[in-house]
């Protein structure tokens, strides 16, 4: 059971770091959580046994040995590196840098010096014990100091997702440090029992990385979700502006899939919606905005909501005015709404007008205008 749960773990880091990289590519904050999570998945890959058989079988056993041990102590520099680089310490970069070449040293000479016969996958070399103790005290010390450093890291980030990201982050790497910590006692105590807990451990480590590094791309997956509603219940109100004020629409681009993409396809309708308000404004006059807000009082008792239907009253108002050709005039009253503070409340308040512009309190209103003949 441990043996599946360690290739579930593995496998669900590697999916994610498939699934994060475009995300990671676009958000610095992003990037450096994929980096972290894709430096275990290599590490963790290469202590498989059935990844290092081949290994073993077309390099020399002695590169095989050093690599992979050295590869780790990479893996530790870079995640301290990018915590550090995270939680803005970048002083601390440099002796970070520094341990990681001098314990990388150390293990060479004292692997050179020892002169061991070439490893096996099954037949680990016979080396000083000084080798294995400076390579588990590194990894303790370092897996102790990213736990206090993506704790910290998590406290700073606003975005809820990430914070939670960071904090399932900090419990894989306090879980990751326990390995190291249980082979620093099996080496100074020589009691294989130190050695049990490691494989259940490695395993829980995967997946907890895995779901850690999930989130964000959950929380982005909701956003275009969201994104993609937001442009379909906008269609409506956006064909029928823009058909009579076509110019305000922006040259077609090339759809892409990815959230930032959505995100800049729903702020371009939305711009392209105010667009066509501020042009429609011209073709209202002071009777059309009397009868809107008379008609909206009349037949909505909520104060708060009636702006909104007003808006879409007038808008219905000027749509068929530009489509009787009447001719524009000077607007002394600013009639569209003040835009949100960000692109979601813009949003909301371009649904809201979009909701009651095919609502039947707007279609009440519109049979009172003047007919728009076919000639027109």
């Amino acid at each position: 059971m441990t043996a599946v749960l360690q290739v579930v773990g593995l496998g669900s880091m590697w999916v994610v770091v498939a699934l994060l990289l475009p995300q990671a590519l676009g958000d610095a904050k992003r990037r450096m959580l994929w980096a972290v999570v894709l430096l275990f998945a290599i590490e963790l890959t290469l202590y498989r046994p059935e990844v290092q058989a081949p290994l073993y079988d077309v390099i020399n056993g002695h590169v095989v040995f050093v690599a992979v041990h050295l590869v780790s102590v990479g893996k530790g520099v870079g995640v301290l590196y990018l915590l550090l680089v995270l939680v803005q310490r970048p002083r601390f970069r440099l002796p970070v840098a520094a341990s990681g070449v001098a314990v990388s040293a150390a293990m060479i000479a004292i692997y050179a010096a020892a002169r061991p016969e070439p490893a096996t996958v099954d037949t680990p070399p016979e080396i000083p014990l000084v080798y294995w103790h400076i390579l588990a005290v590194f990894h303790t010390v370092a897996h102790l100091l990213a736990v206090g450093l993506c704790w910290h890291a998590s406290r700073l980030v606003a975005p809820r997702a990430m914070r939670i990201s960071l904090m399932a982050l900090t419990g894989g790497l306090l879980l990751a440090c326990l390995p190291w910590a249980f082979n620093l006692g099996w080496l100074l105590s020589d009691d294989t029992a130190w050695l049990a807990p490691i494989g259940p451990i490695d395993a829980v480590t995967g997946l907890c990385f895995a779901f850690g590094a999930a989130l964000p791309l959950a929380a982005s997956v909701r956003r275009a979700v969201r994104h993609d509603r937001a442009i379909r219940q906008l269609e409506p109100l956006w064909r029928e502006l823009t058909s009579v004020v076509p110019d305000v629409v922006f040259e077609a681009v090339r759809p892409g899939l990815g959230t930032r993409q959505r995100r800049l396809r729903l702020y371009r309708r939305v711009v392209e919606v105010r667009d066509a308000m501020l042009a429609l404004r011209e073709y209202v006059t002071a009777d059309d905005l009397r009868g809107a807000q008379e008609h909206v009082a009349a037949e909505l008792p909520d104060e708060h909501r009636r702006e909104a239907a007003a808006t879409a009253c007038w808008l219905a108002a000027a749509v068929a005015a530009k489509s009787r050709g009447d001719a524009p005039m000077v607007q002394q009253e600013d009639l569209t709404s003040a835009p949100g503070d960000d692109l979601d409340e813009e949003v909301t308040q371009l649904l809201e007008v979009a909701q009651w512009y095919r609502s039947s309190l707007v279609s009440r209103y519109r049979a009172g205008l003047p007919p728009v003949t076919a000639s027109q």
